[in-house]
């Protein structure tokens, strides 16, 4: 964010005013070589201080991402107008811009604005052709600052409205991808039930098993997502990966798809993230 400068500093005397009293500070003050910006502490000799509009403030440097920047009034954006017309004027008009840029309180409105500029700049009878000429240019520049605020607002919105239906539709691929192994889980039950009888006939420590281990799930995620092309494979074939490799039964299944859901929410240091039908370890 860029922030308009207001105050400057004599680098003799110390005293701080705002920009446009520098030449009557400086008028004065014997001590008065150069002026610096509070906000930057750049210093300025003669007349360099006039090109010097915007910076970067100490907190925006401090803060980074987390400033917020002021909003400045419409008298403040006004006579920010102002400036930065007088440095662009043409020749005949740049004189009477310069000395606006001295003035405080200068209408925004189009009559008030004339009669104040033809009193201030002793513009009366032939000068109030001037006066529409500098009206004319201050006025183009406002529309145009108004167009490009309007137009990055625009974007803003395009943007933020992009962000919340792509969360919306990855939300809706991982509830699909959730009922499809569900529907999977069916297609499975009657070999799930020939190996639970074959279970049966072995040792009671085996077929009493129906609990995971969630940290042996994580290490073998991991291990299997490392593998992946990308380190990245569907979420259905990762399961089917693990029934095989731990020996599942057709219950401790069931806690395993649970697991493979929970286990991304949990996993902060190991980054396992789900993204629609995918899992990827990043």
């Amino acid at each position: 964010a860029i922030d308009k400068m207001v105050f400057f500093c004599c680098d003799g005397c110390g005293e701080t005013f705002k920009k446009n009293k520098v030449d009557t500070h400086a008028a004065r003050c014997r001590q008065c070589a150069s002026v610096s910006c509070v906000d930057c502490s750049v210093s300025f000799f003669g007349d360099d201080y006039r090109a010097h509009t915007s910076c970067m403030t100490e907190a925006e440097r401090y803060e980074g991402k987390l400033y917020k920047p002021k909003k400045r009034n419409p008298q403040e954006e006004w006579m920010d107008i102002v400036e930065t017309c007088a440095q662009s004027a043409p020749a005949h008009l740049k004189n009477y811009l310069q000395t606006m840029t001295d003035l405080d309180n200068i209408p925004r409105k189009e009559k008030q604005f004339r009669n104040f500029t033809m009193n201030s700049l002793n513009l009366r009878g032939r000068g109030e052709a001037i006066v529409g000429e500098v009206w004319n240019l201050l006025k183009a520049e406002r529309e145009k600052r108004t167009a490009a605020k309007q137009e990055q607002e625009k974007k803003q919105q395009e943007e933020k409205r992009r962000k919340k239906e792509e969360e919306e539709k990855n939300q809706q691929e991982t509830k699909q991808a959730v009922a499809d192994d569900s529907d999977n889980d069916s297609d499975s039950d009657n070999e799930d039930t020939k190996k639970s009888k074959e279970q049966k006939k072995e040792s009671p420590s085996k077929s009493s098993e129906s609990s995971v281990d969630k940290k042996k799930v994580k290490k073998l995620m991991k291990k299997a997502l490392k593998k992946a092309p990308n380190r990245k494979m569907k979420l259905k074939s990762l399961r089917k990966q693990l029934e095989t490799e731990m020996g599942l039964s057709k219950k401790a299944k069931k806690m395993l798809k649970e697991l493979l859901l929970q286990v991304p929410k949990e996993s902060k240091k190991s980054k396992i993230l789900i993204d629609g039908k995918m899992i990827c370890l990043e």
